[in-house]
Order: structure tokens, then sequence, then C-alpha cells
């Protein structure tokens, strides 16, 4: 459970700021966090790279982080490019 002085922390999901005292989450609460259906597929973004985060996945918050979650299959097959055009 969050502490009552402990400080916030903004991050960024698909540009949407949201707020959390946490300093750790996993995939699966930062789409809650975000309203974001479970099914989607969440990426952190760093620098230029958007590096894929599991739902399991924990990620240690800094503020101002962000985060891109897109429906599931966007990319192909299990997360790769398709082939096919």
């Amino acid at each position: 459970m969050a502490d009552d002085n402990a400080h916030e922390i903004s991050l960024f999901v698909n540009n949407q700021r949201f707020k959390t005292t946490e300093q750790e989450l996993t995939g699966t609460q930062i789409k809650a966090l975000a309203g974001i259906p479970s099914d989607y597929e969440l990426f952190h973004v760093e620098g230029t790279n958007s590096v894929p985060l599991g739902d399991a996945d924990h990620v240690q918050l800094h503020a101002g982080e962000h985060f891109r979650a897109i429906p599931s299959g966007t990319f192909g097959t299990n997360g790769h490019p398709s082939t096919t055009r």
C-alpha cells in the first residue's frame, strides 16, 4: 500500500499523464492505472526505442517516463512485423 507521505510520480501512457506514488509497477499495473485493456501490448519508451514490457515485468519508475499501449497483433504475429503486404 502507498505511503501517505510518498512522492507522486507522473508517467505518460500514449501521451496521457497519470500519477502514482508507487516506485515500481508491473505492466499489468500500468495498464490498469491508464485504463488500457488487458489484452493490449505495452512498450516502455527508451529514447528512440520502444521496449516490450510484459504484464508480469516490473519497471522502476522515474518522473516523466513514457509508455505506449497498442492493440495486440498490431505488428504481426507475436509482436513480429508481418511479412505480407
